[in-house]
Order: C-alpha cells, then structure tokens, then sequence
C-alpha cells in the first residue's frame, strides 16, 4: 500500500447515560473491526481531559490509500453495522480527520502502556509546513517529559491544517503545554485538547 504515511482521528460525545454502550460498542466492535483492516498499522483511544469532545481515537495507517480499500469501503458509511448506526445517531462532536504525516517521517505512535498523556492540537492556515513542523517539535522538545511529537497536514477549503500529537511519559500540566505550544511563533493553535489513555474497565 504504497504513499505517504497517513493518520485517521476521529473524535465523538456520547450523549448522557448512553457512555457505557459507546465503549462497549468501541471496544467489541468498532476498534477490532477497524485494527482487521489492510493498512491499518496501529490504533488507540484516548479519554479527554482538557478540551471536548470526550473520545479521541487515532489510528496510523500505511497510507491515505487504506481508507479506499474494498475492505474498509464495505464497513463504513451506508454499509456500517447496525450497532455502529445506533451510536452514531446517539453522539455529537463527531469529527473525522484524514492527515498526512510530514514528520518525523514514518514514526508510528508508540505503544499505549508507555504513554501517560497525550496533546492533539490544530494549527490552521499554516503557509509554510515544513517549517512549522520543526518549530512545533522544537519546542515540543523543551517540555519535560515528551517522548515523541508528530505532526500531520490535512487539507480543508480555507488552506492547510497542521495537526501535532505530543506524547508523554508521565502528567504534564495543561499550563505547561499551553505555555509551550498554544502559540508557536507566528502560529496559533484553535484546537488544544489534553488527553489520558483510555483503559477498558
């Protein structure tokens, strides 16, 4: 599955009391559904702690091609299950990001049990990605504790987005990376969420 090395994020809100059969429909059928799929190398979820919404799943994959497969194509959208078409009727702040990773070149997140908190930020309008990219993990590296920044590009009509993920090997205070990484030079972050692994009950 040849191309650039590409990133699926995908956020949602469950609406109240329905949090209990959001996971389970995560956990026994989404998530392993999607982590059979060809080109689909990695996947993990994330619970929010700073920021909305609440779920945060990414997943590394080959390539933008593995979101065009026949396999994929026959699970989403019209063809999804059942299950997935209740809890999709029954979530708000959906949002589905498809990005291209432009550093640090083919790096996969790391395992879920080394990471203790995870930054998901978006940089939009960035003119110049490849410099933005240096300066965003440049100062990513000044912040204790930070074990790998990447940083993907996805394109929207108004331009392009940069979108970094920040991983940590112990807590690290909103303050901190707000200080850090909310503002970058002359770039300016409009969506800054904190998150801790999701661990299943």
């Amino acid at each position: 599955m040849p191309g650039t090395k590409a990133l699926l994020l995908v956020t949602m809100e469950p609406s109240a009391g329905f949090e209990d059969e959001f996971n389970d429909w995560y956990d026994t059928e989404h998530f392993p559904q999607r982590m059979g799929l060809p080109g689909f190398e990695t996947g993990s979820r994330w619970a929010c702690l700073s920021g909305w919404p609440r779920w945060l799943a990414i997943y590394d994959v080959a390539s933008r091609a593995a979101l065009e497969t026949p396999e994929y194509l026959a699970v989403s959208l019209a063809q999804a299950t059942p299950w997935s078409k209740r809890v999709a009727a029954r979530t708000t702040g959906r949002m589905r990001i498809v990005a291209d990773q432009i550093a640090p070149g083919p790096a996969l997140a790391s395992p879920i049990g080394q990471v203790s908190r995870l930054l998901m930020a978006r940089y939009p309008g960035v003119a110049t990605p490849g410099d933005a990219a240096r300066q965003l993990r440049d100062a990513a590296a000044g912040i204790a504790g930070q074990t790998q920044a990447r940083v993907f590009e996805s394109e929207t009509e108004a331009g392009r987005d940069l979108w970094l993920l920040v991983e940590f090997d112990r807590p690290v205070s909103l303050e901190r990376v707000t200080d850090a990484l909310a503002t970058v030079g002359d770039i300016g972050a409009t969506l800054f969420n904190l998150y801790a692994p999701y661990w299943r009950k």
